[in-house]
């Protein structure tokens, strides 16, 4: 079986987001809404128009991680303003004791390789590496 390696066919000036978002429970309050919501926290991004893919992982019984892949700022700007994610910040706003957050995003400058499609290759098209 041979396996086809694939890279990302970058514009120069990419749009597309990666977006990084921690939660870490920080007392059983937190730990018990993190758990009750996992599924919503888990799946809420790609409900919202311009979010091509996401990963989640637990890093441990009181925290995870999720990365998600955005056509556009404009497009994560829309899911921050969202129900759903307007509901979440109520929560985390009024039981800061509860529950730490931590978020980063970034542009890609440089294609990584893929197998299949995830992540940025769901947002622009794969080409073959050599």
């Amino acid at each position: 079986m041979s396996i086809t390696i694939l890279g990302v066919d970058l514009p120069e000036q990419a749009d597309a987001v990666v977006f990084v978002n921690g939660i870490k429970a920080r007392n059983v309050q937190g730990l018990l809404y993190m758990w009750r919501n996992l599924q919503i926290l888990r799946t809420s991004p790609m409900q919202v128009d311009g979010c091509m893919d996401m990963k989640a992982g637990i890093v441990g019984p009181n925290e995870f991680v999720i990365v998600s892949y955005w056509q556009s700022p404009e497009a994560l700007k829309a899911y921050f303003m969202s129900e759903v994610h307007r509901k979440m910040m109520k929560y985390f706003y009024q039981h800061p004791d509860s529950i730490e957050l931590y978020n980063e995003t970034y542009h890609p400058t440089s294609a990584g390789k893929y197998t299949s499609e995830h992540g940025m290759a769901k947002v622009y098209p794969l080409v073959a590496l050599r």
